[in-house]
């Protein structure tokens, strides 16, 4: 049998079978105890656990039975980010979630085919309400009048429109869908679409293309943050750190459509390829180190690798609406992926000279450049004739990335928005045209410890503005000196978050 998951608006803004019945297993998996490798606080834990947060938000007591030490660290804190791990991981998550959901409804007299809904936010255009949450997940209770599991008033801290979470549709965007290879690099070139060649992996460092959007933005537009009076330290939302996201019944339907949209990549353009030649992905994650693990409903455990989550049809499941590939370009799209594929070098151009120290929602900073390069990078743009009056894609034998470097702090829930050459009192929004993108620090509080598990790197993002840098050039307003970067910040940062940057950087990749 194929089960079908179905685009959660489409079901509508109130009750209905698919999602009454996710309620009431949420219910019952919430009743067992967290020992029990079937309960939604364990289920949770396998994302990630951390026992002081969880404390702090109501989950557990100081007093609460936990899983034997040997349970914990086999099952616990397994999330793959920024990784190339990071989308066959969740897969397999999602999977074992969704099979002990549906078992748990069978018991409950409920359909035997319930599939996990997914949340398609990225249909402003057509849907307004797409980037909220339906009504069910702020009522109160239960039509049978039992306490709503999948209202967290106290758990979720976003942006509200009459006391709805809201996504700003402008921090959310599908242009990781264009980029061309799978795997990145860490060395200040593309990201790749499923992140940079690591071993298992917990903490931070590049993130992938789809991971930095729309991945993290809605993490943080769901949890959010809020200052509580008389404490220093802001509180999050649950969906905001990766150590509490899995408890949101949020959190699976998110992930839902970040899967959905790994094989909406994969059906986009033919020369969109999963590493699969490459032993180290499929194969993965190395024998000797920690493995995915996951519990099957009846409370028996498997693990998985790489190359057991690449085919839907093998899993036994489909999307109600995985885009139909477009037809045209095909043979461009396949030398211009080629092309990619076959660039080696990587330069770096250029950075600013000191780390930053990010207090309050606007931070600016001037980047040097190495003249010699960017004159070469900027007469290959002009060469090509990458921008015409009118229109014109850049190729991708050539392009730019801006690196934002070793982010660390305490606060998850911040969305960083940057802009390159903005002039001096311009107002963001009056130029798009110098918009490089947005960098949500989902995952930057752990990424940040330093200790026998975490090195405390922080996160670094990689954002390309090949377009930006090329149109400056054809403009004649490429300063061959610097380039100037604006950063602004979704809230109001205090020493408290605890935020900083330590290093910005502008690299070319091409031939």
């Amino acid at each position: 049998m194929t089960y079908v998951r179905k685009d959660l608006w489409d079901l509508g803004d109130g009750w209905n079978d698919t999602m009454l019945w996710y309620a009431k297993a949420v219910q019952e998996l919430q009743k067992r105890p967290i020992t029990d490798n079937t309960s939604w606080q364990f289920l949770g834990a396998i994302h990630g656990f951390k026992k002081d947060l969880w404390i702090s938000h109501w989950q557990i007591d100081e007093e609460t039975p936990l899983p034997t030490q040997k349970d914990q660290d086999l099952f616990w804190n397994q999330c793959q980010h920024q990784s190339w791990y990071f989308l066959p991981w969740h897969r397999g998550y999602l999977l074992a979630f969704e099979n002990i959901v549906r078992e748990t409804i069978i018991k409950l007299n409920g359909p035997s085919d319930w599939a996990l809904p997914y949340w398609n936010y990225n249909e402003i255009g057509t849907r307004l309400h797409s980037v909220t949450l339906p009504h069910i997940f702020y009522e109160a209770k239960l039509p049978d009048g039992t306490d709503n599991p999948l209202a967290l008033p106290k758990l979720r801290f976003g942006n509200t429109i009459d006391g709805r979470v809201v996504i700003n549709p402008l921090k959310i965007n599908l242009k990781s869908l264009d980029i061309a290879l799978f795997t990145g690099g860490a060395t200040g070139g593309t990201p790749g679409f499923g992140g940079p060649e690591t071993v298992f992996h917990f903490d931070g460092d590049v993130q992938g293309g789809l991971e930095n959007n729309p991945h993290n933005p809605v993490h943080i537009a769901v949890g959010g943050h809020i200052n509580r009076p008389g404490e220093k330290d802001p509180f999050e939302g649950l969906m905001s750190d990766p150590q509490m996201a899995g408890l949101d019944p949020v959190f699976w339907l998110h992930h839902a459509n970040i899967d959905r949209l790994w094989q909406v990549w994969l059906d986009r353009n033919p020369a969109h390829k999963n590493p699969v030649d490459d032993p180290a992905w499929a194969e993965g994650p190395p024998s000797g180190g920690r493995p995915f693990i996951m519990p099957a409903p009846d409370g028996s455990t498997y693990t998985y690798i790489v190359s057991q989550m690449l085919s839907l049809q093998d899993l036994g499941y489909t999307y109600q609406d995985l885009p139909a590939p477009p037809q045209a370009n095909l043979a461009t799209a396949k030398v211009e992926a080629t092309a990619v594929a076959d660039t080696k070098v990587t330069e770096l151009l250029g950075a600013n000279a000191q780390p930053i120290k990010l207090l309050g929602s606007r931070f600016e900073s001037p980047v040097r450049l190495d003249k010699p390069g960017i004159a070469k990078v900027a007469q290959k743009l002009a060469a090509r004739g990458l921008l015409t009056a009118g229109n014109a894609a850049p190729l991708p034998e050539e392009r730019v990335y801006l690196n934002v470097e070793n982010i660390r702090g305490k606060l998850n829930a911040v969305i960083l928005s940057l802009y390159v050459n903005l002039p001096d009192g311009a107002s963001p929004e009056a130029h798009p045209e110098l918009y490089a993108g947005d960098i949500g620090l989902f995952g930057v509080r752990v990424a940040s410890q330093k200790d026998e598990s975490h090195a405390g790197a922080g996160l670094t993002a990689v954002l390309d503005i090949t377009d930006i840098v090329n149109r400056l050039n054809v403009q004649g307003d490429l300063n061959l000196d610097h380039l100037h970067i604006s950063l602004f910040a979704s809230t109001d940062l205090t020493p408290a978050a605890d935020i900083s940057i330590g290093r910005i950087s502008v690299y070319r990749q091409g031939q």
